[in-house]
């Protein structure tokens, strides 16, 4: 465990949470102050919160196709690089467990919460669009402070990931506080924890999408069964 963690570690979890919020400019979500900002480019949220709603709702139906083109039980889950599909020839991977779509090396700019919400909605990845900030829920459904890479003092994802440039900074989600459009939720997989700033903030942004893209081809409709998943390769 790094030197960082082991201090971390030494001082409890809620001392723990206020030093990393004090180190890193972090703001408590419980302590908001509305500001006016009439100026703040907030337009077309709510179409973009629905479009991440959609992406949330995946089948879980035992023993079917899953989003991802493979059989899918309900409740299952995978371990290391069996958990994820490579779709689009690489450059992206659905993810097994969530039938959520990543796309394997997110951008290394920094964002204000729109400035993030905005460039993945415009993102074209693999000649597709259709893509959006991911939830807290979605970002933190890839942490795993067990994983070897965790616990080895490296980033909190899990063992056999195929992703690239992740980052240990803070990522973007979609989700605010309280329904405030002042403050927003973010994940950092270095820390492994959960965290919430001003929307005025600079943090990354690792977008997604499901298995239906904007011209209406499914993942799954175009995914032929194939017994070695991680070869599967499916344009959609």
């Amino acid at each position: 465990m790094s030197a960082r963690r082991a201090i971390i570690a030494g001082v409890g979890v809620g001392a723990m949470l206020a030093m990393c919020l004090a180190l890193s400019g972090v703001t408590w979500a419980k302590q908001p102050q509305p500001e006016n900002t009439p100026n703040q480019p907030i337009t077309d949220m709510h179409a973009h919160l629905e479009m991440v709603n959609d992406i949330m709702s995946t089948t879980s139906d035992t023993g079917a196709i899953g989003p991802c083109g493979v059989s899918k039980m309900g409740g299952q889950t995978f371990s290391g690089a069996d958990r994820f599909v490579p779709v689009l020839y690489g450059v992206a991977y659905c993810d097994r467990e969530t039938g959520v779509v990543w796309e394997t090396s997110p951008a290394v700019t920094f964002f204000n919460w729109a400035g993030a919400i905005s460039h993945c909605t415009t993102r074209e990845v693999g000649g597709r669009k259709g893509w959006a900030l991911p939830m807290r829920e979605q970002l933190s459904s890839l942490m795993d402070i067990n994983s070897i890479l965790c616990v080895g003092g490296g980033l909190c994802l899990p063992d056999g990931h195929p992703f690239q440039n992740v980052q240990s900074a803070n990522y973007w989600s979609a989700s605010t506080t309280g329904g405030t459009p002042t403050f927003a939720w973010l994940v950092n997989y270095f820390l492994g924890g959960v965290f919430v700033i001003k929307l005025e903030g600079k943090g990354l942004a690792w977008c997604v999408r499901d298995g239906q893209s904007t011209d209406g081809q499914g993942l799954a409709a175009l995914a032929e069964p194939h017994q070695n998943h991680e070869v599967l390769e499916v344009m959609w």
